[in-house]
């Protein structure tokens, strides 16, 4: 047995020969795999701090990798990674936002290109009438409310395939589509995201307001169209940002917010690449400052048809704070129903609940991303057969979560929610089973 230090300061045994990611998938390290192992993505990728000479070579899938975005010898693909002695690494991606910002870079340096054109969804938030409401704030408080603010917000943008450009003050921009998406997926990432901030919003305002006396009132414009992306700053401190006047307008669209009394505010290019798809409220016909011609500005607050994603994103967030008695929950639910099920969970229950709500968390960052991420569901669905769950077991799965879902929610849990959970679980589980299948058709050695 080899041992794998990780740089956050967890140690875990490997037998000779097996892959870094099988590694930290036996010893419940957390380790993205979006693919599932086969190369055909980077999220497994880490840096190995020491012992190089310990691990394998160069598959001939990671050499066409690494070659592609320009990898020093040190960055490998875990999942093609085998040990061969004790090793030191970094896990380079924890969350949704290294995996765009590691790719923009590698990417970019591999092109030798400095910056690109691109066509996106530019979303820009404020609060309303911060200055004068934290003007007396002490600034702990103040700093304590726009952490709350944003990393409420920031989660949202984040599962939506949104990519974070900066914080202004008080203000956050981000960009969707910057992975050459389709318009009409990057606006409906941003216009879902928008619904979702203010979703938070709503539910933090109540809190602030009685632990600082602040409200959480924002104003969202996104506006769609031609970007620069690149490389700015100093030589030495450089970031990745969108620039161009597809950004000027997105922040005088959400200066506008206020005015029209509109939460949410979308420029016509927005609405027209979401045909029929919105809720609008009243649209106005106006100029914005410092712009030549009068903008058509449309007031948004929701989409016509449920939008799935957004219906379990939105009741995911408001059981998160509560995630672990949540996989508890879950658990004696599922027992009690199903007894026969106990022995298959051969492990620490507290460790499995831990992996469930981990699971569900990544599940649900990953809707928008299905066609990425069903090589590593279907892993999951995989290891699964080999633990000894069967078919039928699906259904007792998803019959026990809806009923912890109803626990936990309350009346909050409503139709549409209960049929775009069925309908999500029911994507997630059938491709779970396709990996099931491959290794019960696999042949006996």
């Amino acid at each position: 047995m080899h041992r794998i230090t990780y740089s956050h300061g967890v140690t875990i045994e490997a037998s000779s020969g097996q892959t870094l990611l099988d590694a930290s998938i036996e010893n419940r390290v957390p380790h993205h795999h979006q693919c599932g192992g086969q190369a055909r993505c980077t999220t497994c990728r880490v840096r190995i701090l020491d012992g190089l000479s310990q691990v394998s070579a160069r598959t001939p899938l990671e050499e066409q990798v690494a070659a592609q975005r320009g990898w020093d010898d040190f960055t490998r693909l875990a999942c093609q990674t085998r040990i061969y002695g004790n090793v030191v690494a970094r896990r380079l991606l924890q969350s949704p936002q290294d995996v765009v910002v590691l790719d923009l870079d590698e990417l970019g340096a591999s092109s030798g290109a400095e910056e690109r054109e691109l066509d996106v969804a530019v979303l820009f938030c404020d609060i309303r009438n911060f200055t004068s409401q934290t003007e007396r704030s002490l600034p702990y408080d103040v700093v304590y409310f726009l952490n709350g603010h944003f990393a409420a917000a920031a989660e949202v943008v984040l599962n939506n395939n949104g990519f974070i450009d900066k914080y202004i003050g008080d203000g956050l921009l981000a960009v969707f589509g910057i992975r050459g998406e389709a318009p009409a997926v990057a606006c409906r990432n941003a216009v879902r995201a928008a619904i979702g901030m203010q979703d938070a919003a709503t539910r933090l305002s109540p809190i602030f307001e009685r632990d600082l006396n602040i409200s959480l009132r924002i104003g969202i414009g996104v506006h769609f169209g031609p970007a620069i992306l690149g490389h700015v700053g100093h030589p030495g401190k450089r970031q990745i940002t969108v620039i161009g006047n597809t950004v000027n307008v997105a922040s005088r669209i959400e200066r506008m917010t206020k005015q029209l009394n509109a939460p949410i505010l979308l420029s016509d290019s927005v609405v027209t690449h979401l045909s029929g798809a919105l809720r609008l409220g009243v649209s106005n016909k106006l100029r914005l400052k410092g712009t030549s011609e009068a903008a058509l500005l449309h007031a948004c607050d929701g989409f016509i048809s449920p939008d799935p994603i957004h219906l379990v994103q939105s009741s995911f967030h408001r059981i998160a704070p509560r995630l672990i008695a949540f996989g508890e929950r879950f658990y004696t639910i599922l027992f009690e129903a199903n007894p026969e099920l106990r022995p298959l969970f051969k492990n620490d229950l507290a460790a499995q609940q831990r992996i469930l709500v981990s699971m569900l968390s990544s599940l649900v960052k990953g809707l928008n991303r299905i066609a990425d991420i069903k090589g590593g569901v279907r892993e999951l669905g995989q290891r699964h057969c080999r633990y000894g769950a069967s078919m039928n077991h699906y259904n007792k799965v998803a019959s026990a979560l809806l009923l912890t879902l109803v626990e936990f929610l309350g009346d909050e849990f409503s139709p549409e929610m209960r049929a775009a959970w069925i309908a999500v679980f029911g994507t997630i589980s059938s491709l779970m089973i396709e990996g099931a299948q491959t290794v019960e058709a696999a042949p006996v050695a």
